[in-house]
């Protein structure tokens, strides 16, 4: 049995909101994991990229960074990794920090020596980030590796970056880019945890192991956890066994959108909820995202009724403002009317492009779009005709 452990966008060293409590969060998550590997009698790390938030890391990284492969090394379990895009400079001929670290038991990957054979039957190759103006160098270093990899019996290929069926904008790799008859693709780049089938393998984002983004909180307290890859190779009976091992994080984001009429009262609420949550020490303070909406009111105001409600008891809040004007306080009164979501639509567009006519050409436009491109096409002849009195006999 070979035990393989793959992580990928750690961001040692980012200090969300600029806090330090953030950046903290990032190292516990970190040292988490390391000590789950470890628990789990791993026989090798692999690092798919991003192990810092940037290419020249604070000393504080750079320290939890060795710590956590000192332990790895103690236990005999050696790494693997290569640069993402954070790691590296713009300029090029420049070092990657993961350079500092480089010895008997910590490896790195790079566009000369990108491969290894680990048991004498793994065939682990792996390429560094590289933009999407290098396309056809990395697809033809993806064909060398492919040829090599065929005499193995598994083969395991580590890349950082966003491939085209998984990320449509701006792709670093299409998928006629990735080789065939690989057991699994160690990926990086991709916050969000993904696994798929891909090509007779296994494909994993891991995704990143603490939360960088409004999104990222969203998705963790949705239930898409966060933590690191796990792959088992039997030897024996040939198989490749996947699991994914969740590691928790301490801190909450309370994400939460609140109706303006009723902000004393959810204030009230959200105030004995946090309550509950943090321990004695508020070691464990959360951040708080805030959406105020449905009302007209002074942004300031609420600003001011909010921290002076919550900033004890938490250790960030960020607030997002959508008032709308013309609803009424009362927001259960919509509710009991039943109104359709058209007539949202159509008061927000009104509001913002300042005429109900146009608003509804948008509507009427919409509807018919997708399935029905001429009869959109004439609506929009008549409503032009119509604004602009056009004569079709002139």
């Amino acid at each position: 049995m070979t035990k393989i452990a793959h992580i990928a966008d750690t961001h040692l060293g980012y200090r969300q909101y600029g806090l330090i409590e953030r950046e903290e969060d990032f190292y516990e998550a970190f040292r988490n994991i390391i000590d789950d590997i470890i628990k789990q009698d791993v026989d090798y790390v692999i690092h798919a990229g991003d192990l810092f938030e940037h290419s020249k890391p604070p000393i504080k990284a750079l320290l939890e960074a060795q710590r956590g492969f000192e332990k790895l090394k103690e236990h005999n379990i050696p790494i693997y990794a290569i640069a993402g895009n954070h790691d590296m400079m713009q300029r090029s001929k420049t070092t990657i920090p993961q350079e500092l670290f480089s010895n008997d038991n910590f490896h790195i990957l790079s566009t000369k020596n990108y491969s290894v054979v680990l048991d004498d039957d793994i065939y682990l190759a792996g390429l560094p980030f590289l933009g999407r103006e290098y396309q056809k160098t990395v697809a033809k270093r993806l064909m060398k590796i492919q040829e090599e990899s065929e005499k193995y019996p598994y083969r395991i290929l580590m890349l950082h970056g966003s491939i085209e069926k998984y990320f449509e904008i701006e792709p670093e790799f299409t998928l006629d880019m990735i080789p065939a008859g690989f057991n699994y693709y160690a990926m990086g780049h991709i916050h969000q945890k993904k696994e798929d089938r891909f090509k007779g393998g296994i494909l994993s984002y891991p995704g990143s192991t603490e939360r960088k983004s409004k999104a990222e909180a969203k998705e963790y307290n949705d239930g898409r956890t966060k933590g690191y890859s796990l792959i088992t190779i039997d030897h024996v009976n040939d198989e490749i066994d996947y699991q994914f091992r969740h590691v928790k994080l301490k801190r909450k984001f309370i994400l939460r959108n609140i109706d303006y009429p009723k902000l004393d009262i959810s204030l009230n609420k959200l105030h004995d909820e946090i309550l509950d949550i943090i321990d004695e020490n508020q070691s464990n303070l959360p951040v708080v995202i805030l959406n105020i909406r449905h009302g007209n009111f002074e942004r300031s105001e609420v600003s001011e009724k909010i921290h002076e409600k919550l900033d004890d008891i938490t250790l960030n809040i960020r607030i997002e403002y959508n008032p709308i004007d013309d609803m009424t306080d009362d927001i259960e009164s919509y509710e009991e009317m039943n109104l359709e979501p058209e007539y949202f639509i159509r008061q927000r567009l009104t509001q913002e492009l300042g005429s109900e006519e146009i608003a509804t050409l948008g509507i009427n436009l919409y509807k018919n779009l997708p399935e029905n491109i001429d009869e959109a096409f004439l609506i929009a002849e008549d409503f032009f005709k119509e604004q602009y009195q056009i004569d079709e006999n002139k």
